[in-house]
């Protein structure tokens, strides 16, 4: 399975007190109003890559404890997210976070099985809060053990 890719680096800002391999996602059918990646509202602007070639791009970075998954909008591409998390928990063995303007309660169980962390809701510059999450309508769910906290 492939999807569209526009950019793997890591980050030591999207998983609070984490190194993680951040994976941008393009493509985005949601398109908040004041988004900062509209470049990557585009699929064209990302690479079709396949599994195996975004599974050897994590896997180079040794010192990352978490992959997380952004964009765009990663949910556009469902099949191949749902595919790349559960590789990433059982082949890299490494934690999964997710950035969505989808709302926790829509993501599917067998995505948010392979799920640590989550930050839901668009983006929205009259609630931009300087911190983490950026907007304060923005949630954060994180997994202890299999329930999921607010």
């Amino acid at each position: 399975m492939d999807g569209y890719v526009a950019k793997v680096f890591t980050t030591f800002i999207d998983v609070p007190d984490k190194i993680s391999v951040a994976v941008y996602f393009s493509g985005c059918s949601i398109r908040c109003k004041e988004c900062h990646n509209k470049e990557l509202w585009d699929k064209k602007n990302g690479t079709l890559m396949s599994e195996d070639e975004l599974l050897k791009k994590l896997e180079d970075n040794k010192l990352a404890e978490y992959v997380v998954f952004l964009g765009g909008e990663p949910t556009d591409q469902m099949d191949f997210l749902i595919r790349m998390t559960d590789r990433v928990k059982k082949d890299l063995k490494k934690s999964v976070a997710l950035y969505t303007g989808r709302e926790f309660e829509v993501l599917p169980q067998e995505l948010l099985n392979n799920l640590e962390l989550i930050v839901c809701g668009p983006y929205k510059k009259e609630f931009h809060v300087g911190g983490w999450p950026a907007s304060s309508n923005q949630r954060a769910f994180k997994k202890e053990g299999t329930k999921w906290l607010h």
